[in-house]
């Protein structure tokens, strides 16, 4: 479908640029006296050329530029980041300032029979207080006809569901897998800071979506440095484009609700793709007894690791829950002021045939250099380690869930655990002792959960003792005696929130956060229908989040682009009050018990 004709077009920028000038010929726009108000008006575009939508744009050639004039002298920041070709060109469009007008210019031709949308971003701004000309993108053909339809749509994090800004979104003729890779879109956009985007000038076509966080702004995927979101069907624009339309009327990213309101086509969730290429991304040695090797993707192959001048029993290795890390401890000081060599074999990725093929590799680690204090007669000595470092972390809004987290800085040899004691005191300060279990991390061996056996009570201090000089590290270093006290919470104030969930049909992880997502009060992992209590809980603003962990590893899985695998889906729950209104976060008052039924098979349909 094509725009109107060109005097439409005409008509409608006039109306564009008619009102704010208008408005602003009251105002005084010579420079204000010294010591008067700050300008706070910002630039008004008094012309343009070519007008918007015109046809027939030279694809070369000294004609073949777009001239914005303004009523004022500006200049242009963050030119790279804010103008936007679309479709994109191999080279980026330059500019340069020319009186009051900015010359917009293209290092290399244009396609023919082309429709584009040249997208100025916030760069434009005056020249004395830096106020911004609103967001404007220009249209043009280098044909006979403008292409009119769009789509719009939004761009979250597949972890957090925050909106993601400066996301390049690319829609692609050619539908194959390998364009995204391999060459230039048929149309591209970027997204405001509220994840939106809206891209024009669409023929009805079939086009394959993507979004890309591109690192090296070349509008093609690059899987080591750029997350991703797609589509997971075909989309044939079905929309024609309106100036006035929500979707492509000049929206200020303040206003929250304005900008919330715009209609989107497309919910697309940005992930990072685990890395099927294999090879040794870092190395380091950060302790004279300890380097890791960092590989780039997961589920390392590694068929043998040794160190020249120590035995394998001198060793202690050290993996993630990934297994693309590797950490090796040694149990000697033979090594600590000399240079390690480490050798290793893996299965790396071939580039050439990129198949997986056995790599032998030798390195050669330097110590670091050792710590320096000075002594009495200022004279710098090395500081040498007398005891084994560990801390011991509990809240008492977690301690019910969590335990008490213990974490040592390098790994144990002598573990007596049952030497462990957990002093109570009652309200009527009686003590006793009370046995607990132990458990070590899954993910990390220096690391281990002590909880009670019996259930933690309201008004009881507890307080975990640790024993002096029993426990040792590998190095035969003893670790200090330490005494860490927690009581559940008793400020009247607190609020607690129950979830009763059901319909649960496979595993879900619920986590309770606050409303910036960057905090996790409280997880719980489910896979039958529960009552969730979430206790403790201060005044304040809070969301619920889920996540289909479909296979049950109570990790949240990354997509997977070339296998058309999204990410595990996460939702925010969507709180509802008594006006009928619906929102991803709830008002917890002070001392109010809440609860919240959730049909989550509804929620996940």
């Amino acid at each position: 479908m094509k725009y109107r004709q060109l005097t439409d077009s005409i008509i409608l920028l006039i109306l564009i640029m008619v009102s704010p000038v208008l408005t602003r010929s009251c105002a005084n726009v010579s420079s204000a006296p010294s010591g008067g108000p700050k300008d706070t008006i910002p630039p008004v575009m008094v012309a343009v050329e070519p007008l918007y939508n015109a046809v027939n744009i030279p694809t070369q050639g000294k004609d073949c530029k777009i001239v914005f004039t303004f009523d004022e002298y500006v200049q242009v920041k963050d030119a790279a980041k804010n103008i936007f070709l679309s479709p994109p060109q191999q080279k980026r469009p330059e500019y340069k300032i020319k009186g009051k007008s900015v010359v917009i210019t293209f290092k290399e031709p244009l396609d023919s029979n082309t429709s584009y949308s040249l997208d100025l971003g916030m760069a434009i701004q005056d020249n004395n207080e830096g106020n911004q000309f609103p967001k404007f993108v220009h249209s043009f053909s280098t044909g006979s006809e403008i292409d009119s339809m769009f789509v719009s749509g939004t761009v979250s994090n597949a972890v957090t569901m925050l909106p993601e800004k400066e996301i390049t979104i690319l829609f692609h003729k050619d539908t194959t897998d390998s364009a995204v890779f391999k060459i230039l879109p048929s149309a591209a956009a970027r997204t405001d800071i509220w994840g939106y985007f809206a891209v024009r000038n669409l023929k009805p076509d079939r086009y394959r979506v993507y979004a890309i966080q591109d690192m090296n702004n070349n509008n093609r995927y690059d899987p080591e440095t750029d997350m991703i979101a797609f589509s997971d069907t075909v989309v044939i624009p079905s929309r024609v484009m309106v100036l006035d339309m929500p979707e492509l009327a000049v929206t200020d990213v303040k206003d929250t609700i304005a900008c919330m309101a715009r209609p989107s086509q497309l919910s697309m969730y940005l992930f990072k793709e685990v890395s099927t290429k294999q090879f040794l991304r870092s190395k380091e040695r950060p302790l004279k007894r300890m380097f890791y090797l960092k590989f780039a993707a997961p589920y390392v192959e590694l068929d043998s690791l040794s160190v020249k001048g120590l035995k394998p029993e001198e060793l202690f290795v050290e993996k993630n829950i990934m297994q693309d890390s590797l950490t090796v401890w040694f149990k000697t000081k033979k090594a600590d002021k000399d240079t390690v060599t480490v050798t290793y074999k893996y299965m790396m990725t071939d580039d050439s045939l990129n198949i997986p093929v056995p790599k032998w590799d030798t390195l050669r680690l330097a110590p670091p250099k050792p710590k320096l204090t000075k002594d009495k007669r200022g004279n710098a000595v090395e500081v040498v380690d007398t005891v084994a470092s560990y801390k011991i972390d509990v809240t008492p809004e977690n301690v019910e869930q969590d335990g008490f987290l213990l974490e040592f800085d390098t790994p144990l040899s002598v573990a007596p655990f049952d030497s462990i004691r957990l002093k109570v005191v009652n309200i009527k300060q009686q003590i006793s002792y009370e046995a607990v279990t132990v458990e070590p991390d899954s993910t990390c061996i220096r690391k281990y959960t002590v909880r009670p056996k019996s259930k933690i009570r309201p008004g009881m201090e507890y307080t975990l003792k640790f024993p002096h000089r029993l426990f040792k590290d590998i190095y035969g270093l003893p670790c200090d005696s330490l005494d860490k006290k927690v009581s559940l919470p008793t400020d009247e104030n607190l609020s607690s929130l129950t979830l009763d969930i059901h319909n649960v049909n496979t595993h879900y992880i619920v986590e309770l956060i606050n409303d910036a997502r960057n905090k996790t009060f409280r997880t719980y992992q489910i896979d039958s229908d529960s009552k969730l209590l979430f206790p403790y809980l201060s005044k304040g603003r809070y969301s619920v989040k889920i996540t289909e962990d479909k296979n049950g590893n109570g990790l949240l899985d990354t997509g997977n682009l070339l296998e058309h695998k999204q990410p595990e889906k996460v939702l925010l729950f969507r709180f509802s009050d008594k006006k009928g209104n619906d929102a991803f976060i709830t008002d917890v008052p002070e001392r109010m018990d809440m609860e919240q039924t959730i049909d989550i098979a509804e929620m996940f349909k």
